[in-house]
């Protein structure tokens, strides 16, 4: 499935943006939309093509007449993936991954068909990230143990490396300070030392 993969999505991003310029000035329509960060359900720890392959085996399909999704900081999907109780079902359960350096990060959300509903499927009504998230993990939690890939929840500052990658160019240390903050700060302000909240708290609890 890798080799195959990578060009069914090399393609997929040289035609989409030209077909979105097409359908935004004769229809308005679009062949290009963002991946909202409430839509995202966790990071996979495994490639692109392991990723996929545990995608149909769960009965997800790929979804050859998605949009082209775009993140807020320009990382492209490397795959769009339905899922639906039967062919001509009300409503699917729309996947969509991103390749990162932590892993492959998934993304969901629940909405109408596109194959029974197209219209109100592509108006986006009914749609929900919120259904879609909390279902997509549900069906990783009943998977990981029998597909052996572990995942994770990653904290939105880590998914979005691009000010990481700015601050590379003009602090190595500065750059690492920043993406181990949440580490180093657990217990508060001061590092290895509980937060005033905390402590106010602990105090008021004697």
């Amino acid at each position: 499935m890798g080799r195959s993969t990578d060009i069914y999505n090399s393609v997929r991003r040289r035609l989409l943006p030209g077909v979105h310029g097409v359908l935004d000035v004769l229809i308005g329509g679009y062949a290009l939309s963002d991946t909202p960060p409430e839509e995202y359900v966790g990071t996979l720890e495994c490639s692109t093509s392991e990723a996929e392959e545990l995608l149909a085996t769960l009965g997800f399909s790929r979804n050859v007449v998605a949009s082209l999704k775009v993140r807020v900081d320009g990382n492209v999907s490397d795959g769009s993936w339905v899922y639906r109780e039967s062919l001509f079902a009300d409503y699917q359960l729309h996947v969509t991954i991103h390749r990162a350096e932590s892993g492959i990060q998934t993304y969901a959300h629940w909405e109408y068909s596109s194959i029974r509903h197209p219209y109100r499927h592509y108006l986006a009504r009914e749609y929900s990230a919120e259904t879609g998230v909390r279902m997509m993990r549900s069906v990783l939690e009943r998977s990981e143990n029998r597909s052996g890939i572990s995942w994770n929840i990653t904290a939105s500052y880590r998914r979005y490396t691009w000010y990481i990658s700015l601050l590379r160019t003009v602090s190595e240390p500065l750059a690492r300070r920043v993406a181990d903050v949440s580490d180093r700060f657990k217990g508060g302000l001061t590092e290895g030392k509980s937060g005033l909240f905390q402590r106010i708290s602990a105090t008021l609890r004697r």
